[in-house]
């Protein structure tokens, strides 16, 4: 469970959101997976303060020094003594140096960092910018992974407005961020996972403007993005925004827990409100069925979700590769895209 501290102003606001009808969704709008897990994630709220709890979608790190944070420190050993022949298995540090100092030439549409635009060149680089009083865990070292990529192709510098689609508690986000400060970021996400990001991102970032889902009454246009640091939207909300609104969309590990055709929506909406020449980054399982982990009778009649079948636009491809990176680390492959919004 995780403790976070707030004013008044914000405890009261957050409670108007969890009392909202919004926590009531169509039927179709989660698969087999997040009905399940959606019901793990809880908060209770205690004058000043928010206890949160949940599995799938919780990767907020231990705070720095704390037992759970020397821990994760001694993790990357452990698994270094007892996985070290397995393929697969390398920890995220090792993966991460690993990946970082390879000098392979990529074939068409492959990985290629560029040296001069990447945040950080190893592991221990990433400590050192890393800003926040928490440890560094193997979900903010495939941020940082994710950062390098996106710096080697973008000038993140000037990415405006950068919207996720399932961002969990908010990792990536908060180094995106802190590191390039764009104007505006907008987190799509379940009523029930926005339970984790909504105090996660207002306490790594105090002074925010945050805008929550049940304070929006009108189209999210522009001018509305102008106004606050983070926009905080459920999946009945994505039709409020406008068109030709986003200058980069993010799908990390999330599309691969939906059927297809809801990914299907999201994509439609992606090549709608993105800008003209923006961009839509996407790391997804090759396959995964979307179940809750226990398998029964049902299992076999549900369909894996195929990242070959997304229903993808005809954009301008400028990187899609099985990722080198997490093939280190685990042992289900997954796809690293990065296109172009062609209009």
């Amino acid at each position: 469970m995780i403790k976070m501290h707030f004013d008044s102003e914000f405890i009261n606001r957050f409670k108007s959101f969890l009392s909202s009808n919004l926590f009531t969704q169509p039927i179709d709008a989660k698969s087999s997976y997040w009905t399940d897990y959606s019901k793990k994630i809880s908060v209770k709220v205690e004058n000043s303060s928010l206890f949160i709890e949940g599995e799938a979608g919780n990767y907020i790190p231990p705070k720095k020094y704390s037992t759970k944070f020397f821990y994760e420190l001694a993790e990357p050993f452990i698994k270094k003594i007892f996985y070290s022949n397995v393929p697969g298995r390398m920890s995220y540090e090792g993966a991460f140096n690993k990946i970082m100092n390879e000098n392979e030439i990529p074939a068409h549409q492959q990985l290629k960092f560029n040296d001069k635009k990447i945040i950080a060149k190893n592991i221990s680089e990433c400590k050192k910018i890393f800003p926040f009083n928490y440890a560094i865990n193997k979900h903010y070292i495939r941020s940082y992974y994710y950062i390098n990529i996106l710096s080697s192709y973008i000038d993140l510098t000037k990415t405006k407005f950068i919207a996720e689609i399932g961002a969990g508690n908010g990792n990536l986000l908060s180094l995106l961020k802190y590191h390039y400060s764009p104007k505006s970021i907008v987190d799509i996400d379940l009523p029930e996972t926005l339970i984790l990001s909504i105090p996660f991102l207002k306490n790594l970032f105090p002074d925010s403007k945050i805008l929550l889902p049940n304070e929006i009454d009108q189209k999210i246009n522009q001018e509305t993005l102008q106004k606050y640091d983070f926009v905080f939207l459920t999946p009945n909300q994505i039709a409020n925004l406008e068109e030709n609104l986003i200058d980069l969309f993010l799908n990390t590990a999330s599309f691969q827990e939906m059927h297809i055709s809801q990914i299907e929506k999201y994509l439609n909406v992606i090549q709608k409100v993105g800008k003209k020449d923006s961009f839509f980054f996407n790391s997804n399982r090759v396959e995964k069925v979307p179940y809750d982990g226990k398998k029964n009778e049902s299992y076999s009649s549900i369909k894996p979700t195929r990242f070959s079948e997304y229903p993808f636009f005809k954009n301008d491809i400028l990187l899609i590769e099985i990722c080198r990176f997490l093939s280190l680390t685990q042992d289900h492959p997954l796809y690293t895209k990065l296109e172009k919004i062609i209009k």
